[in-house]
């Protein structure tokens, strides 16, 4: 008992009663509860028509779009964006900080999500320690007080695997964030673009943003010619292929420009971390 005590006062947080007995369940007893939900994959790949499960999947990228074809999507705060892992469990990135108290979800608008408190922050242990770049191991996650009802507006998200994140790969990025580089405000309806995963040696050859010092946490996605981008107010939020978890938006230089692609945090080589912390079987 004394070591989940110590253990438990490592994350920041408010860890109240609720939240201390939800992790005592997951770090100390191992019980993880049955899941009695499916992933966002599971439900895209079923039989089922999809008229009746009421979520889509193919949009063109850089437009509005439903809460439903992307119900994995949350809000960290106000102003970064994360992706639901389970019910209890968001992921987000480290940048984003720990002192904000609540993760926003369930509506396309971001004036009508709603509000589940935080009740512990976890970030990775090696963030912002490294030599290499000031963004390696661009993650944190987070701990509910209680669970994001699982419905066709908030679902949770399979992590990818490895082989998922190479060049070419199609991407989606979601979140409501900005749509002109400090020239416009956090967007009240998300939307996402589509983009492909940039081959990591051509990535590390552009001129500018440290782009020759990103680590293998990172990779790089975009067009060279720019035109498409996360940009601010997105950091933190899912990139998605194959209908799974691959990345996260960690930073960019501007938003959409010429030679400057986003780069994100690469979330399947997190995945060993994510276990230990939540003991979820990701």
């Amino acid at each position: 008992m004394p070591t989940a005590i110590s253990y438990l006062k490592a994350p920041k947080g408010l860890l109240t009663p609720n939240c201390v007995e939800n992790y005592y369940q997951l770090l100390v007893k191992k019980t993880v509860p049955l899941r009695h939900y499916k992933y966002y994959h599971e439900i895209l790949t079923e039989d089922t028509p999809f008229s009746t499960i009421n979520i889509r999947w193919r949009i063109v990228g850089g437009e509005k779009i439903s809460i439903e074809d992307a119900p994995y999507q949350v809000m960290y705060g106000k102003y970064c964006g994360g992706a639901l892992l389970a019910p209890h469990w968001v992921i987000t990135a480290a940048h984003c900080k720990t002192r904000e108290q609540y993760v926003y979800a369930g509506s396309t608008l971001r004036s009508e999500v709603l509000p589940y408190r935080i009740c512990a922050h976890f970030i990775h242990p090696q963030w912002n320690t490294s030599n290499l770049h000031s963004h390696d191991y661009d993650y944190q996650l987070l701990l509910l007080e209680t669970p994001i009802p699982v419905s066709g507006v908030a679902r949770p998200i399979a992590i990818g695997s490895r082989n998922d994140v190479r060049a070419g790969v199609m991407t989606a990025i979601s979140g409501w964030g900005h749509l002109v580089y400090k020239k416009s405000t956090m967007q009240d309806i998300l939307h996402r673009v589509t983009v492909p995963v940039m081959d990591q040696e051509e990535c590390r050859a552009m001129p500018a943003g440290n782009y020759d010092k990103i680590t293998p946490r990172m990779f790089c996605a975009g067009y060279v010619n720019g035109t498409k981008d996360s940009c601010q107010g997105d950091s933190g939020g899912p990139v998605v292929a194959n209908a799974r978890l691959i990345g996260l938006v960690s930073y960019g230089v501007g938003c959409a420009a010429p030679r400057q692609p986003g780069v994100y945090a690469n979330v399947p080589l997190a995945r060993q971390w994510i276990r230990s912390v939540t003991n979820l079987p990701l």
